[in-house]
């Protein structure tokens, strides 16, 4: 899956590059659907964060908390010309995916990276990390309908949807964790579509977090059923899950549990 995700990666940077090629110098400045930041802003914190990859020196402060260690870089940013915020993410978004290339690699692959709030994982998943953030910002934040920008959206295929799901997956029971306590039955998420497919969260895994298994288990109280494009959206609340939704089983438990759901 992770040598899928540098393919994925490097075909998402291909198109962010494109997009950005295309702006006016007005489309620059419109608000993104990311909260409080412009178009310029959403790539200055691709920029920034591929950077850090590349050299942890440029690492953001995440000691207070991932969402609140991002707000510097992008403000420092804001102080650049546009050709600097571009220039930063074409260059060190191109030697990240030479990175997450080679880190796919024993013994680098399976030797695990803490992240704080994020969790611990294999380094190898670093691809799915980054390809998630490329794509969430891209289709949900900078593109129509969503985002200000009015540009034909690039494919929703395997290779970028199915390392995105993997990565929200694995990062569920971290990132959720509180929200997700008082889940008291295993609930199915099947997500029809290319890099789709069925998976159960149920309570009781380690340190108290749910765990997540790649099947749909008979002791499952609810089925949640969705499309892989629409979890990056409803899953990282960008919009209501009741839109994207279906709901079989338990609908209280299914609510409960598609409410705690928050993917940063």
């Amino acid at each position: 899956m992770s040598t899928l995700a540098v393919e994925g990666f490097r075909a998402e940077r291909t198109a962010i590059l494109e997009v950005l090629g295309s702006l006016t110098p007005e489309e620059w400045n419109l608000p993104s659907a990311c909260a409080g930041w412009a178009v310029r802003d959403v790539v200055g914190h691709l920029g920034c964060t591929l950077h850090g990859v590349v050299d942890p020196a440029f690492l953001p402060d995440f000691s207070s908390g991932t969402e609140e260690g991002m707000e510097p870089p992008v403000a420092l940013r804001r102080e650049w010309t546009i050709a600097e915020v571009v220039a930063e993410y074409e260059t060190y978004s191109g030697q990240a995916a030479d990175a997450f290339a080679m880190l796919q690699d024993e013994p680098m692959a399976s030797s695990e990276l803490p992240m704080g709030q994020l969790g611990t994982h294999p380094m190898s998943m670093l691809a799915s990390t980054f390809l998630f953030d490329s794509y969430c910002h891209l289709r949900h934040d900078l593109l129509a309908p969503g985002g200000p920008l009015d540009r034909p959206e690039p494919p929703r295929d395997e290779q970028r949807l199915a390392p995105t799901v993997e990565w929200m997956l694995a990062g569920l029971p971290w990132m959720c964790a509180d929200a997700l306590e008082t889940l008291e039955r295993p609930v199915a998420l099947v997500l029809d579509g290319p890099g789709g497919g069925a998976w159960t969260i149920a309570p009781g895994g380690p340190d108290g977090r749910v765990t997540v298994s790649e099947q749909v288990t008979a002791d499952a109280a609810a089925t949640v059923t969705s499309d892989p494009h629409a979890f990056v959206s409803w899953g990282t609340q960008r919009s209501p899950w009741r839109d994207h939704v279906t709901i079989s089983g338990d609908a209280a438990i299914a609510a409960r549990f598609l409410d705690a759901i928050n993917i940063i």
